[in-house]
């Protein structure tokens, strides 16, 4: 079975929700008109408060996170597959990806609560989201740039995944120097960046998808050949394969 198509669903359906809810928000007169990528005029969580975009937002985010975590355990056992040895930064990698996997449900359930507990856990999940989403394609990056079979064949790949953390990098330092600097400025621009930020995480693992296809990485079933199958006896049951 190939695997790639799952990266790709990874990537793909959180954006497709955002971009859903933002839609339906905006034609209920809920957000405005405009291009939050530029304009800086809703926040994410913005397009997902009020029914119905709210119940689209829960019902299509909750199960992208935990497609998320599938997609971080098996980009684990990907780059195991191709050579890589580094077994702490393996096992390091597979607890970010759940880290953030689990951020983005509670990010998730938490929206459209009211109360001031709800807001700060709302801000814990959305922080742990991007913040191990991001060291997560950190680790992923740097792992398939050391793996001898992916240097070679896919530089130019790897050289892609490379540039997009950088910039997320750079604009998630530029947010915070924002705050420093200037507050209302930082306000002004801080839902563009969120905006721009998940776009970024989510073009990293519709790339790395493309390499999961370039080497056909995929899922195989073996049944165990009759001949060494265990012979039955009293205490096991014969069963039929």
């Amino acid at each position: 079975m190939k695997l790639y198509p799952l990266a790709y669903l990874a990537g793909l359906l959180p954006l497709a929700t955002i971009h859903l809810t933002y839609l339906l928000a905006a034609s209920h007169g809920q957000v405005d008109w405009c291009v939050p990528y530029i304009d800086s005029c809703t926040s994410i969580s913005a397009t997902g408060r009020e029914p119905p975009a709210y119940f689209v937002f829960k019902g299509l985010m909750i199960p992208a996170a935990l497609v998320l975590m599938g997609y971080w355990l098996l980009s684990a056992q990907w780059l195991k597959a191709l050579g890589c040895g580094r077994r702490g930064w393996l096992s390091a990698l597979t607890a970010l990806g759940v880290l953030a996997g689990a951020g983005l449900i509670l990010y998730s359930v938490m929206l459209g609560s009211i109360g001031a507990e709800y807001r700060q856990l709302r801000h814990t999940g959305v922080l742990a989201f991007f913040g191990f989403t991001f060291f997560a394609q950190l680790t992923t990056t740097w792992l398939a740039a050391t793996t001898p079979g992916l240097e070679k064949n896919f530089p130019r790949r790897l050289l892609a995944l490379q540039w997009l953390l950088l910039v997320d990098l750079v604009l998630g330092l530029a947010n915070v120097l924002a705050g420093f600097v200037s507050p209302d400025f930082y306000d002004r621009i801080n839902d563009a960046m969120a905006w721009n930020f998940t776009l970024l995480l989510c073009l990293h693992v519709i790339l790395t998808a493309e390499l999961w296809r370039a080497t056909g990485w995929r899922l195989s079933f073996r049944l165990e050949s009759p001949g060494n199958a265990p012979a039955p006896t009293e205490k096991q049951p014969q069963t039929v394969r």
